[in-house]
């Protein structure tokens, strides 16, 4: 089945700021971030993330953790598809070799 939008434009951007509380082991990290999909009019996504970065060997192995509460003007709009405003926790692991 076709989606029932075949044209849009979609934008968006971060704003990325870090710094070390320990020098090349634990990172503070803050971001704003917005999402316009540009399907739906007043559709946008606004993030603000706040997380720690613990370096155990460089960027070679490392663990991250996350807090991100996202605000909808979508789902502000819409209610029935759920609360506008949301929290999320993410915890990764980087390995590169």
């Amino acid at each position: 089945m076709p989606p029932t939008f075949s044209n849009f434009t979609t934008d968006g951007f971060y704003v990325t700021g870090a710094y070390f509380l320990l020098p090349k082991k634990l990172q503070a990290v803050v971001q704003w971030q917005y999402l316009n999909p540009g399907q739906k009019g007043n559709d946008g996504l606004y993030s603000i993330l706040g997380g720690l970065n613990y370096y155990i060997h460089g960027d070679g192995l490392k663990l991250m953790v996350n807090y991100i509460h996202t605000w909808s003007d979508f789902r502000q709009a819409h209610p029935e598809f759920g609360d506008d405003q949301f929290d999320e926790v993410i915890g990764r692991v980087q390995v590169m070799f």
